[in-house]
């Protein structure tokens, strides 16, 4: 029993060191998530376009599958490790990250759902994060 307890805190403390150089990364406030790199430059061209209204370019683009507009609420709501870069193709990334959503039911009582979300994004839309 105690070597397999320090085969385990071995293991831990290896993989924790060989991650402990890649600094943790969120979204930006602003940034647009999508299914594929066109539809993301979609987005962009139609958010950017003279007279367009933002929540209903959002409303669209979300209504059709394609994109996802992480605000300042959904960005607060990603969870550890943030945003993992599965994929690179020129400046865009495809990344994968986990959202937790709280809904109060009763006094005591609350539903949890996490939702994994997996999408292209501009790499510049990624940026550091620091956890204290």
């Amino acid at each position: 029993m105690k070597t397999t307890s320090a085969v385990i805190l071995v293991v831990g403390v290896v993989v924790g060191l060989a991650h402990a150089g890649e600094p943790l990364q969120t979204l930006k406030e602003g940034s647009w998530l999508c299914t594929t790199p066109e539809a993301y430059d979609l987005a962009i061209v139609e958010q950017h376009r003279p007279n367009s209204d933002l929540e209903g370019v959002k409303e669209r683009f979300l209504a059709e599958k394609l994109c996802i507009y992480a605000d300042a609420g959904f960005v607060e709501k990603m969870m550890v490790p943030f945003a993992t870069v599965l994929e690179r193709q020129g400046n865009m990334v495809k990344v994968t990250f986990t959202v937790q959503f709280r809904k109060r039911l009763a006094l005591l009582h609350r539903q949890i759902s996490r939702v994994t979300f997996v999408g292209w994004t501009a790499a510049r839309n990624l940026q550091d994060q620091e956890i204290l």
